[in-house]
């Protein structure tokens, strides 16, 4: 018998596309706990961008 496996899939911003994690669940009670483990460790970064008249180039843009 072949077992249904649980994704996670996280959407950061509407502009951003679904990303999928790398881990499997078997239950749907075990992906929302790696879903909350995964969202207690996440890290960010804050950066200053110098005031030039040349134009950064963005990888990914967010706007609100």
């Amino acid at each position: 018998m072949v077992k249904n496996l649980y994704a996670i899939w996280i959407k950061i911003d509407e502009t951003l596309p679904w990303i999928e994690l790398k881990e499997a669940c078997q239950t749907k009670k075990e992906a929302e706990k790696a879903a909350e483990d995964f969202l207690k460790c996440l890290h960010m970064k804050i950066v200053e961008i110098p005031a030039k008249k040349e134009q950064m180039k963005a990888l990914a843009t967010v706007r609100r």
